[in-house]
Parts: C-alpha cells; structure tokens; sequence
C-alpha cells in the first residue's frame, strides 16, 4: 500500500504542530508578525499513522450548530473526519468544496466514513449561515468555550486542521491547513484498506500537494 508521509512509530512527534522555517509561516513567526488575523494559519504539513504506528486514541463529544448531541464512541468501525474550522479563517473557507465532496463521496459509495466539523469561534447563528451558504451536509459541534477543541489533545493547533480517526478511534492522519479533495481521499481510502473487512489489496494514488 503507497502512503504518503508514514510517520516513524514516535507518537510524540504528532503533538508537535510543524512549520516552515522560510516566508514567516511557522507558528513562531505568525506571532511575531502581529498580523492581526487572529489565528495560526497551517502550513500544508501531511502526516499520517501505519497502523502499527497508532497510539493516539481520541474521543470527541458536545452538542451540534443544530443542538443535538454527538458522540464518537456513537460511530465505533467508522473511520471519522474531523475538520477543524470558523467562519472567519479564509483557509477554512477555501477547503469546503473539497471536504464536502468527499463527504457526498463517500456517503454515497455507502462507505463506513463519517465527517463531523469542530466549529471555533463562532456564534451559532453565524456558523448556522456558514453551513447554510456553503451547502455543508454534515455536522459541526458547537463552540462551547473550548471544551470540544480540547477533546484533540493538542493536535489541532492551526486552522483549519483536519484529521482521520481509524474505526478504533485512534489518529490516522493529520492535515495542518487547507486539505484538497484528492489529498484527504486518499488518506481516507488508506484507512478503510486498513479496516477489519476492507479489501486490503485497494490502493490508492499518493496524496498529492494541497492547495
């Protein structure tokens, strides 16, 4: 099976949120600018987990935009997509396209995949328009003072921030930035070969730049 950035078996190194050294883009260097734009933008960084390698194991609960509650130990065998967005960060804009059509994707090919947003910063009237403007079919848990956000574990840092959960609820992959529909399609489709029942012998094309 081809992967993209295989992470060597050190977990911590996944607490880490990374950065460029150049162009003022890592996190100590968006702090010092001063910008004023409120939040730490992602740098593109790609990682991902070999099964083997999985020693994160995350649980995520709160209440939706459309206050309802959500769980993941709800949604156990199913690999789970958490975007980490607000309505108010330009990159978290630029990526819905591609989030939600691999969402309807994957919804409708009736694959064990679920997509569940961590909405930051946003009133739930404004992020309710935000789901409504840009047609997102799937939930957002509410921001709730950070109690949700915090269920990451650190891991999600930047925005936006993207990540894979395998069926165990374990970290399979992380995209710290904007994510394009054919990068996180693949990251997908690497979990599901790895899933008890999957075809394992389903490759997938690396994932290629995001952007």
């Amino acid at each position: 099976m081809r992967r993209s950035a295989v992470l060597a078996p050190v977990v911590a190194a996944l607490l880490l949120l990374t950065g460029c050294d150049d162009g003022g883009n890592s996190i100590n260097d968006q702090m010092r600018q001063g910008d004023q734009k409120g939040y730490v933008a992602g740098d593109g960084t790609i990682q991902q987990l070999a099964p083997e390698d999985r020693a994160t194991t995350l649980e995520l609960a709160g209440t939706t935009l459309e206050d309802q509650p959500w769980a993941s130990t709800d949604h156990a065998g199913t690999v789970l997509v958490v975007n980490v967005w607000g309505s108010w960060c330009g990159p978290c804009v630029k990526e819905v396209p591609d989030l939600e059509a691999v969402a309807s994707e994957k919804r409708e090919a009736g694959q064990p995949v679920q997509f569940i947003g961590v909405n930051v910063r946003d009133s739930v009237p404004n992020a309710l328009a935000f789901q409504e403007l840009h047609k997102v079919s799937y939930p957002s848990l509410a921001d709730d003072g950070g109690r949700a956000l915090s269920q990451l574990q650190g891991l999600a840092t930047a925005r936006p921030t993207t990540l894979v959960l395998d069926g165990q609820g374990r970290l399979a992959a992380r995209v710290n930035g904007p994510v394009s529909a054919s990068t996180l399609r693949s990251l997908i489709d690497d979990v599901l070969a790895d899933e008890p029942g999957e075809d394992a012998a389903t490759t997938t094309e690396a994932p290629g730049a995001t952007g």
